[in-house]
């Protein structure tokens, strides 16, 4: 049996690995697991990591600062918009794809449960994740963000969060030498230092930075929490999208899970196991939105014909 087949199944078995979902998330009118129908116009659905190289540090060198975001200046950033359609990335101005259509259907749910959630939730703050690597977590967090980023009346901020192995400037075509890690460890570094400005209208990255062998303890550090609410509550607008490493392969993950708002669990149809996904879902069950969305999908019953891969998505707690 395969791993959609269980999940939709098993869901409710699934689900209790989490707190009890509140009235407002069971209000949210979710998508099960079973009703996958959501084609994607892609080949191109794995994003392969592209690590860069670190600098090591000792342990007497963590001086984690709090984080200033006094100044305004901001690096401008020019993304290729050919190279986002060849590695089937939408855009806004691509057209009614299959692909837009699914990450759509997907943020919808998302918004929802930022219209009820409940106080003191920063529902703003949605971390991408996925059992293991390459199941396409940085591919589904780029377009989520980039979908997130054509409403009418959110600004988007894309964060970097894969710390040891950061994917999201190799997959946009740009180079960083700076991020979140400098403004967690170096005193005097602000977040506008390493905010990047995209042509992509109200979409704005935050890049990984320069790899700690401490990125784990700066992560839950006191720092890294005030920057977090300093994010979430600054502007009313803002979603922030985080691409987290693998939860079963770094510890960062769960330290970062402990502070988001929503959760994007991205599977691998036909690989990732039930084992695998339920031991995933135990690390992150502190945050009570908690979301499955499955990934390269294969065969033509899913609707779209002609495509050889899909993405299909189950929305639950």
């Amino acid at each position: 049996m395969s791993l959609i087949e269980r999940v939709a199944d098993k869901l409710g078995s699934v689900g209790q690995l989490h707190r009890k979902p509140s009235a407002a998330v069971e209000t949210a009118d979710m998508i099960r697991p079973s009703a996958v129908i959501e084609r994607a116009a892609s080949r191109h659905d794995r994003i392969p990591d592209f690590p860069e190289d670190r600098d090591p540090v000792v342990a007497a060198d963590v001086r984690p600062a709090a984080p200033v975001l006094s100044r305004t200046t901001v690096r401008s950033l020019h993304i290729d918009m050919e190279r986002l359609h060849r590695q089937s990335i939408i855009t806004p101005g691509g057209g009614r794809t299959a692909m837009a259509e699914s990450f759509r259907r997907v943020k919808r749910h998302i918004l929802a449960n930022m219209t009820n959630a409940e106080a003191g939730v920063a529902a703003n703050l949605i971390m991408v994740t996925s059992p293991f690597a390459n199941e396409g977590k940085t591919f589904c967090a780029i377009n989520l963000a980039i979908s997130m980023a054509m409403e009418m009346d959110r600004t988007v901020l894309l964060v970097d969060a894969d710390v040891a192995k950061p994917s999201v400037p190799g997959t946009l075509g740009f180079k960083s030498e700076q991020g979140l890690m400098d403004v967690l460890y170096k005193s005097g570094t602000e977040l506008p230092d390493v905010l990047c400005k995209t042509n992509i209208d109200k979409l704005t990255i935050l890049p990984a930075g320069k790899g700690r062998h401490h990125a784990t303890e700066l992560l839950a550090s006191e720092a890294m929490r005030q920057l977090l609410q300093e994010m979430a509550e600054r502007y009313s607008d803002r979603i922030i999208v985080f691409d987290s490493p693998p939860l079963l392969a770094a510890s960062e993950a769960s330290v970062l899970a402990g502070r988001m708002g929503q959760i994007v669990m991205v599977v691998e149809a036909g690989k990732t196991t039930e084992t695998a996904l339920k031991e995933a879902l135990s690390r992150v069950e502190s945050c009570r939105n908690v979301g499955l969305l499955l990934n390269k999908i294969e065969g033509a019953a899913l609707g779209y014909g002609g495509y050889g891969y899909g993405y299909g998505y189950g929305y639950g707690s």
